[in-house]
């Protein structure tokens, strides 16, 4: 039995150096039926003088859904440390409330919640609490909370976010599945056989080289991912166990410098097209091409 259709996600880092019109126009091209939106978009837009509402309207006018509010940590008891680079410190400085304000303003349902700490710098209990704490915050607002595992961080990998997860196991949450950050965090098969089939909502897709070709883990994940199916990673292996998951949205984060070089709508035209041809083979249904 082949899924209901899922949601078709442009990830604003396939198109980072374009404008916010210009990712939809790109989005609304080439069959993606949502494009998320993080903060530096919103404050850029507003301090341009648009409204939510115009924001709102925009989106449909170009017939694209506002997807996941991208990049949020006010969850954790630090949203940053002193160290965060300046440019990461603005994607993640919204607090618990603005957070929850802009994507009640935007009508977003869904937020992409991460940890900027260090490994080890919180005990587990801790970071479980405040994980319940604010996904008991956004249910009363119909949001769900997506907790993103990232491997230069606080939440290293699939196991981390499960043990913050697991002891309260709030209904309006789940693990938000990167799977470049996957494979160059520890990639606990095993674990990912075993969970249960409701905590993995939303899959984000990209490529690699099998192992790490530069020292810097943080400029490969930022310069470096390629288009699904154009690396060397087993995502159809990985494909075949997601699967199992009671998944509703899937879509490319592709961070490339290539991908930078390219129109907004040439980009979105290569993420869609290797996503769709990667998926063929799966029973994960993606909206109409066109």
């Amino acid at each position: 039995m082949r899924n209901s259709t899922l949601n078709f996600s442009l990830w604003p880092a396939c198109v980072r150096n374009h404008t916010f019109e210009q990712q939809l126009a790109a989005a609304a091209r080439h069959g993606f039926s949502h494009l998320p939106i993080g903060l530096p978009t919103y404050r850029h837009l507003t301090a341009t003088g648009k409204r939510p509402r115009d924001i709102r309207a925009l989106a449909a006018d170009y017939g694209v859904q506002l997807g996941h509010y991208d990049g949020f940590s006010g969850w954790a008891p630090v949203k940053y440390n002193s160290d965060l680079p300046a440019a990461a410190k603005q994607v993640f400085a919204a607090s618990a409330d603005e957070c929850l304000a802009i994507c009640e303003s935007l009508g977003l349902k869904r937020i992409c919640a991460t940890g900027t700490f260090s490994p080890d710098q919180f005990p587990m209990e801790v970071l479980s609490d405040h994980f319940a704490l604010f996904c008991d915050k956004a249910k009363t607002l119909e949001i769900q909370v997506d907790l993103e595992f990232l491997p230069m961080w606080g939440i290293p990998d699939l196991a981390t976010a499960w043990n913050i997860y697991q002891p309260y196991q709030p209904s309006n949450a789940g693990i938000l599945f990167d799977c470049w950050h996957f494979f160059r965090g520890n990639p606990d098969w095993q674990l990912l056989a075993k969970l249960p089939t409701n905590v993995i909502k939303t899959v984000q897709l990209a490529d690699a080289a099998l192992r790490p070709v530069v020292e810097d883990l943080f400029e490969e994940c930022l310069q470096l991912r390629e288009l699904p199916g154009k690396g060397e990673l087993p995502l159809l292996r990985l494909l075949a166990l997601l699967q199992r998951q009671q998944l509703t949205d899937i879509g490319p984060e592709i961070f490339s410098a290539q991908l930078d070089q390219l129109p907004a709508n040439l980009a979105a035209q290569q993420a869609a097209e290797t996503c769709r041809n990667l998926l063929k083979t799966t029973n994960l249904t993606l909206p109409s091409a066109g």
